[in-house]
């Protein structure tokens, strides 16, 4: 198995218990990542998907159907005649048949409900997944490694530069001590996750090729109730900052990018 067959078996099935694939997984801590991250999105998904139907809303639906109806009918006045024994037992057999059909309706109608609901779940999901952009990976990429936030040891600029030249590029220098780095998968992509120490905390940066992938949709800036960040879409690679609420990224963003360059 090689890294391509490894994401495409992960992509199709993330939470496959194929002894062969998680032992390939834990071969390569990025690959590991990998796998957490699509099970993480996988259980993300069925989670909102996971909508359960309210027990008694096709009894709701069929009451007012029934209502409307019944407010709807024409009322006709009584007529006497010779013949109003038999016309008093016409309605009767109406009666029955239309209780009939209404006892034979419940079970499609109720079930007609469940799909409207679920259709309506999937629709909803739809447009969330759409709008599943750079940024909310960013910030979903930072949690799943929240730890690395806590990490002090310094790593040299060198050893930055080693891993960064796989990617093609060169860092002159950086704002901060680096004290996190790794190699990550971005929504498919393979970039450089590091974070360093800036004078508001610690700065998470994430350099991503873009030359066969940019990701081109979102706000370029992106918060939540912790967190917020900036993209820079650049002809080269997407770089995207990710450090606590209040912190001036515009301070940082501009250095970290003129300090890149591209070996190529």
């Amino acid at each position: 198995m090689d890294d391509l067959e490894f994401r495409r078996r992960v992509s199709a099935q993330p939470n496959s218990t194929d002894k062969e694939l998680l032992e390939f997984a834990k071969q390569h801590p990025e690959r590991q990542a990998y796998l957490d991250e699509m099970q993480a999105f996988d259980k993300q998904l069925s989670d909102a998907l996971d909508i359960p139907v309210p027990a008694s809303l096709a009894e709701r639906i069929l009451a007012n159907t029934a209502a409307h109806a019944q407010n709807e009918a024409p009322v006709s006045e009584p007529r006497f005649t010779e013949q109003t024994d038999v016309t008093k037992q016409q309605p009767i057999n109406n009666v029955v048949e239309a209780s009939s059909r209404f006892k034979l309706g419940r079970l499609p109608l109720a079930m007609a409900a469940s799909l409207l609901v679920a259709v309506g779940a999937f629709i909803f999901s739809g447009k969330q997944n759409v709008a599943y952009a750079a940024g909310e990976h960013a910030l979903a990429h930072v949690y799943h490694e929240i730890n690395s936030l806590q990490k002090t040891q310094a790593i040299s600029l060198e050893t930055v530069n080693e891993k960064f030249a796989v990617l093609g590029g060169h860092l002159d220098e950086l704002p901060g001590k680096v004290t996190y780095l790794m190699f990550c998968d971005f929504k498919g992509q393979k970039g450089l996750h590091l974070v360093f120490e800036s004078e508001h905390g610690p700065m998470t940066v994430f350099i991503v090729p873009s030359k066969d992938q940019s990701f081109g949709i979102g706000e370029d800036d992106f918060q939540d109730d912790r967190f917020e960040g900036h993209i820079n879409r650049g002809p080269d690679a997407d770089t995207i900052l990710v450090a606590s609420l209040g912190t001036p990224l515009e301070n940082y963003n501009d250095r970290i990018n003129h300090a890149i360059r591209w070996l190529h």
